[in-house]
């Protein structure tokens, strides 16, 4: 079944994004309230976490990415991520549900205590990103 699907890093950026999925989908600015984004440690994509504080983290969401794109996600954030359901807000006003990947809580230990940027990734780190993770079609 197809679902919506909210990015909060790599994913977030078109030169990851096509590494991975096929398909072709509306993309639009989105917000996740009750989280954190933290840096990984030793590496420059983030993870995020639930948070009682009011966080909230901005990212983008994907709509009715297909079943066949889903695995391919599944496969790509692996083993440390769930994807679960929660409720996005997009442009102040519209809720949609959609798939969020949140790091179980067996792997907390790779949390890094700063939050990460995405302006910082896009500018220092989205190259060498994408030359480290090719070939996931």
């Amino acid at each position: 079944m197809d679902m919506n699907l909210f990015s909060y890093g790599s994913l977030m950026f078109c030169e990851v994004w096509s590494q991975v999925v096929r398909g072709d989908y509306v993309k639009r600015p989105a917000r996740l309230y009750g989280f954190t984004r933290r840096r990984v440690q030793g590496d420059v994509y983030p993870v995020i976490v639930r948070s009682h504080k009011g966080d909230w983290v901005d990212g983008v969401v994907y709509f009715d990415v297909s079943e066949e794109d889903l695995e391919r996600l599944d496969f790509f954030e692996a083993e440390p991520y769930d994807r679960q359901t929660h409720v996005v807000l997009v442009e102040d006003r519209e809720r949609h549900p959609a798939g969020v990947y949140v790091l179980k809580d067996s792997f907390h230990h790779m949390i890094h205590d700063c939050e990460w940027d995405p302006q910082w990734f896009e500018r220092e780190a989205l190259p060498i990103f994408v030359s480290n993770y090719r070939g996931f079609r």
